[in-house]
């Protein structure tokens, strides 16, 4: 992936190497100078498409799921060939290295075909567009391997999956959790509120609800404690006596969702049990939206949530009984699905529990995952921390 600025510097120091390459060969007129120079710009082109290229080459010889291609040199655009592995794949670490080697790896070896070329008969003029057009496909192969700042940049991800690839495998997973909690706060949403939307910081309920909705999404928040402060804001909103019932219950759920789903996975895949006092706040708000639409799918999801991690799961089954697939929102509806197989694994009803992961499908693969390792955990894992008794 080749931004902007790498290629303004790819650029300049690919006009220098030509000056002085042309100047090395004697160049006999200033046309041809400038016909040079034409031709090592054209290759600049073909070389970022050959770079995307072996990317996509490669993703397809890895069998790794290819999202999107985008090939847009000189537009001041990215261009980019996104893959989605599952985090569970076979061998994926080697999988992402070769993948993130086949762009730099495909320039790498046109610049050796171009240099050899050099060395055949030819006039003085195109033996410096060939070695030109080398030059700049080996400065783009190496300039691609230097790991950058970008989340996307080719060096910068290959020295994670060779460094450390359990944790990038960990990390790749906890980011397609975060895209299916993105998925039930939109499931969730009221029909005439979008969340997500390009609105301001707001004292109305709903516009700040979606304000924050629209941070998590584009992670606009610079760290943890900014996440946590806006929530505690909105938390409090809610709780006013002047907010009205429907949008504390619509504040309610979302937070509860998005903070719930997090505990429960950091309880099971990262044995970390949240703390009590954050469960208690966690029934608090998912009780606001219960008592203003007790019958509400998106309710009862947030209560029975609160719930789990409250160790209660025969009041979260009790919650989550009556789910109606035909009517209510499919995406609601398979979460409702895996949190009663939930609260089925703690009861010890395995059979209902693999009935349930089989009715919610295939559509939430890594909520899935933690009801299929609290299925086959003995003992299950506790999902808080008891509070520590006071002093007698």
């Amino acid at each position: 992936m080749i931004s902007s600025r790498r290629r303004l510097v790819v650029a300049c120091v690919l006009l220098v190497l030509e000056a002085v390459a042309f100047a090395l060969f004697v160049a006999e007129s200033v046309a041809g100078a400038i016909v040079a120079v034409g031709f090592t710009c054209v290759s600049l082109w073909v070389h970022i498409v050959l770079h995307e290229c072996g990317h996509l080459v490669a993703a397809k010889l890895l069998r790794l799921p290819v999202v999107a291609v985008r090939i847009a040199p000189f537009t001041g655009r990215r261009s980019e060939v996104w893959v989605r592995p599952t985090p569970t794949a076979t061998a994926l670490p080697l999988r992402m290295v070769l993948f993130y080697l086949g762009g730099s790896m495909a320039n790498l070896c046109a610049a050796a075909v171009l240099g050899a070329a050099t060395t055949l008969p030819s006039t003085a003029l195109t033996r410096v567009v060939l070695l030109g057009a080398a030059l700049v496909g080996a400065l783009l192969g190496v300039v691609n391997l230097v790991p950058g700042t970008s989340p996307r940049s080719d060096g910068r991800n290959l020295l994670r999956w060779l460094s450390s690839p359990t944790a990038t495998r960990a990390a790749l997973r906890a980011g397609y959790y975060q895209d299916e909690v993105r998925r039930t706060l939109r499931a969730m949403a009221p029909a005439d509120h979008h969340l997500g939307g390009p609105v301001a910081d707001t004292t109305d309920p709903l516009l700040a609800l979606a304000a924050l909705e629209r941070r998590w999404s584009t992670g606009y928040a610079q760290s943890a404690a900014d996440y946590i402060a806006d929530a505690e804001r909105l938390a409090a909103l809610a709780r006013a006596d002047s907010t009205d019932p429907l949008a504390a219950a619509a504040i309610g759920q979302a937070l509860t969702v998005q903070f719930g789903l997090w505990y429960l996975y950091d309880a099971v895949v990262n044995r970390a049990p949240v703390d009590h006092r954050e469960v208690v706040e966690i029934s608090e708000l998912a009780q606001l939206a219960v008592h203003a639409q007790p019958h509400r799918l998106s309710a009862r999801v947030a209560m029975g949530l609160a719930h789990l991690l409250n160790q209660r799961p025969e009041q979260a089954r009790s919650l989550l009984l009556d789910v109606r697939p035909g009517v209510d929102p499919p995406d609601l509806c398979h979460v409702a699905f895996l949190l009663a197989a939930i609260a089925e694994c703690y009861l010890g009803n395995h059979a209902a529990a693999d009935a349930l992961i089989g009715a919610a499908g295939g559509g939430y693969p890594q909520l899935t995952q933690v009801v299929v390792a609290i299925r086959a955990a003995d003992p299950v894992p506790r999902l808080f921390a008891p509070a520590p008794m006071a002093d007698a």
